[in-house]
């Protein structure tokens, strides 16, 4: 690969690497974005759920996720899995995770979530109107329940949205089913949040893309980045496999949960691991969903997109293993054919299973910065199921971290110290 020197090489081409090299280039920095060639199923960006969600103020790493988490491991189509292995990376991942779920760690974690999020929304309308249409649509979202437990859980969530100044409204089981055709008859109403919203997640790379080789941005796509060398004199070496490097004075890597690996290589721990998820995509009903979805006992999503509805769900710490569990995608099987009833198995067996991974931190909080002992590098992971969402104010948040502007929003919560 033969590229020109830039000011800025971006590692990664996903939602994160693009915003981050879009906002740069706005910057006036020469961007050169660098990823590997397609691999399937190997981005988070493409296949996912495309929510924009103000609404998971509730970080991942809260407290009764580990009693929950132990309670799905017996089931081996539960929503959420850990593949048992011995691997170091994890259990330091796994004991960081215990000790963040407190009350204590949700009530600081929690302001910081709305406030990126209500900013990435600011900045979706202000791109859109930039880069072309990507269907952003602030369209609410709705978190439906039939349980008395879940209804319990979602009343608390609701709650804790209100009181840090989000738009909720609860729906009543009629109101619910009137809104979304195909819920269970059982249902016995939902949490409308207003703030939120969804984008095609597709059209959004897309677009992105075209604007950035519009604005004179290069993206390199061919071998992946090995290793990063520090130069000396602020500069370093981005190599690639096959033995070529590019040589620049910063660095951005947001490379998914490939980011902690290529950060260790210049001496520091980024601790993502790979969260596996799936989806599915079909033809939209006549009746189908207006908004996005969560089915809060069953853990699947419904986004309608243009001419499509896609269902995805599961979150599997299982390394990186791209490989499908058929046990693991019939809870989202079972919903579409709750949805589209009118699908027959042969129409079922054609739905291809989109396989991912989003890089999750083990507080549940994004890991933007620069890395202390390499600062010429800055580090953009750890979103695990909101990377879409945080797209923009990360891409911002980066762009003024490394231009010395006043941030976008507080960078002090996320930063990669902190580990």
């Amino acid at each position: 690969m033969s590229v020109r020197d830039p000011d800025v090489v971006v590692v990664g081409a996903g939602v994160i690497g693009l915003c981050a090299a879009w906002y740069l280039r706005k910057e006036g920095a020469e961007v050169t974005v660098l990823s590997r060639s397609p691999v399937p199923g190997g981005d988070a960006s493409s296949g996912n759920a495309g929510m924009i969600v103000p609404s998971h103020v509730v970080p991942l790493a809260a407290p009764g996720a580990v009693a929950q988490g132990l309670r799905y491991l017996t089931s081996r189509s539960s929503p959420f899995h850990i593949k048992p292995r011995v691997d170091p990376e994890l259990i330091r991942w796994l004991w960081r995770f215990f000790r963040s779920c407190t009350e204590a760690h949700v009530a600081r974690a929690a302001p910081v979530l709305r406030d990126q999020s209500l900013a990435s929304v600011r900045l979706f309308s202000e791109l859109q109107s930039e880069i072309g249409d990507f269907a952003w649509n602030q369209t609410g979202l709705l978190m439906v329940y039939h349980s008395e437990k879940c209804r319990g859980e979602n009343l608390s969530m609701a709650e804790l949205a209100e009181s840090l100044g989000l738009r909720v409204c609860l729906l009543d089981a009629d109101e619910t089913l009137e809104m979304t055709p195909g819920l269970r008859p059982e249902t016995r109403g939902s949490v409308l949040y207003e703030d939120d919203g969804r984008v095609n997640p597709s059209a959004l790379l897309a677009r992105l893309r075209e604007g950035l080789s519009a604005a004179g941005v290069l993206h390199a796509e061919g071998p992946g980045v090995v290793a990063l060398d520090q130069r000396g004199s602020g500069r370093v070496a981005v190599r690639l496999e096959g033995g070529s490097s590019v040589e620049t004075g910063a660095v951005v890597l947001a490379a998914g949960a490939w980011t902690g690996r290529l950060a260790s290589t210049v001496g520091a721990r980024v601790p993502v691991q790979p969260a596996k998820g799936y989806s599915l995509t079909f033809p939209a009903p006549e009746m189908g969903p207006t908004l996005p979805v969560i089915l809060s006992e069953e853990k699947v999503t419904l986004t309608p997109l243009p001419g499509a509805l896609r269902f995805a769900g599961t979150l599997s710490l299982s390394g990186f293993d791209l490989s499908v569990d058929d046990l693991r995608v019939e809870p989202i099987r079972r919903e579409i054919r709750r949805f589209l009833p009118e699908l027959d198995s042969e129409e079922m067996s054609k739905g291809k299973v989109w396989v991912g991974f989003r890089p999750a931190s083990p507080d549940g909080l994004p890991v933007i910065g620069r890395l202390k002992n390499a600062p010429e590098v800055v580090v953009a992971t750890g979103h695990g199921m909101t990377g879409v969402t945080l797209g923009p104010v990360t891409g911002r948040l980066v762009a003024d971290i490394m231009s010395g502007t006043d941030p976008v929003v507080d960078p002090g919560p996320v930063d990669p110290s902190r580990f």
